[in-house]
């Protein structure tokens, strides 16, 4: 198994997704490549198409994979149904609900914290306390209105350090 690091990332649920593409931007000018977990066919096409649209000034190349597709893929950034591992890739950034097992087997893993779900940020600190208890690579990113980027994998692939 690599040596993991796990982001743990507040965020209310209606700012999720355009967190999630801030972070595929962000992964994907830093050189990694990116894998994006979706529960659901339907949310692989609704991240899809915000990809494509939540940035006037950045391009990124993805698409959603299709395991009839083997490897021939030239994209940076995959999105895909469940958990599903595509290797080669060097970052998951979790949409809805993943295992710790899962996201262990990226070297960089973000699951959001969602701020006003009592349900799922039940599960989160759960997820939490057994990823500490495996003594486990993980980060808290609290919640702010701007990211502090200083915190995620720069372009020479350097990972910043806890507040």
């Amino acid at each position: 198994m690599p040596d993991s690091l796990i982001y743990f990332m507040e965020t209310p649920a209606a700012e999720q997704r355009r967190l999630l593409c801030k972070l595929v931007e962000h992964f994907y000018d830093a050189g990694l490549k990116v894998q994006v977990a979706v529960d659901s066919t339907l949310s692989a096409q609704h991240i899809d198409q915000l990809l494509w649209t939540f940035s006037d000034r950045s391009f990124i190349p993805h698409r959603i994979y299709d395991l009839r597709d083997g490897d021939d893929f030239i994209e940076p950034v995959l999105i895909t149904v469940g958990d599903l591992h595509v290797r080669g890739f060097d970052a998951v950034i979790c949409d809805g609900p993943q295992s710790l097992d899962f996201m262990t087997l990226f070297g960089i893993a973000a699951h959001f914290v969602i701020r006003d779900d009592g349900d799922r940020r039940q599960e989160s600190r759960l997820m939490w306390l057994e990823a500490r208890d495996r003594k486990l690579e993980i980060r808290h990113v609290p919640y702010s209105s701007e990211v502090d980027w200083s915190l995620f994998p720069d372009a020479a692939g350097r990972r910043g350090e806890p507040a």
